[in-house]
């Protein structure tokens, strides 16, 4: 195993201990919002070494990417909770000058954000109607051929829409996994997979 990998088991082992609280804002209600082990432990082990990586939303995952990846980008609106992250990160000796922390709504910033080509996604930010759908747009196309892409809470209405939707699509996207209530999807072509895409194209919109 890697590096990387055996650095990242440790961490989730940690985690999994410790059960550290990132989600410390007043209207999180002091709960634990952390994305499931078994979705981690696949992280951990599927990830190649040296990847770069993006989720929307943050929490456990973020932690785990960090010591998987040489450049990870992090985008949720609460400061507070990033600030939580980086602090236990540093009590535990685990470096995050490669992270970019952006404290704002992902609807807001990855229409425009340029983007490296793309090892892993995951989509866990805001669930309200459109935001996952718009996290997946701006970003899929970056993700390399054979990448992944993980749909979180697709027990949500918009979660599920987007699993299914992707399911569909088997011409540009492989269904590899489904952990409880996590999907997660391969790249399998190097033609475009989101934008420019015509309805007419899309197994999912044809009418009965």
């Amino acid at each position: 195993m890697p590096q990387e990998q055996v650095l990242a088991s440790a961490i989730l082992e940690i985690l999994q201990k410790e059960h550290p609280k990132f989600h410390g804002r007043e209207q999180a209600g002091n709960k634990n919002y952390a994305i499931q082990p078994p979705v981690l432990e696949w992280m951990v082990k599927n990830i190649p070494q040296g990847a770069h990586t993006l989720e929307t939303g943050c929490g456990y995952s973020s932690v785990i990417l960090a010591s998987l990846s040489t450049k990870h980008t992090v985008i949720s609106p609460f400061s507070e909770e990033h600030d939580l992250i980086r602090l236990w990160c540093n009590d535990q000796g685990i470096p995050t000058q490669h992270v970019d922390f952006i404290s704002r709504s992902s609807q807001d910033v990855v229409p425009n954000l340029t983007l490296d080509e793309l090892d892993f996604i995951l989509i866990d930010g805001d669930h309200a109607f459109p935001a996952p759908f718009i996290d997946w747009y701006y970003t899929a196309d970056s993700l390399r051929v054979g990448g992944f892409v993980a749909i979180d809470d697709t027990q949500i209405p918009t979660g599920k829409i987007l699993r299914d939707f992707l399911i569909t699509e088997s011409e540009r996207w492989n269904l590899v996994s489904e952990i409880g209530n996590t999907a997660i999807f391969a790249r399998s072509t190097k033609s475009d997979v989101a934008n420019g895409i015509m309805w007419t194209q899309q197994p999912y919109c044809q009418i009965p």
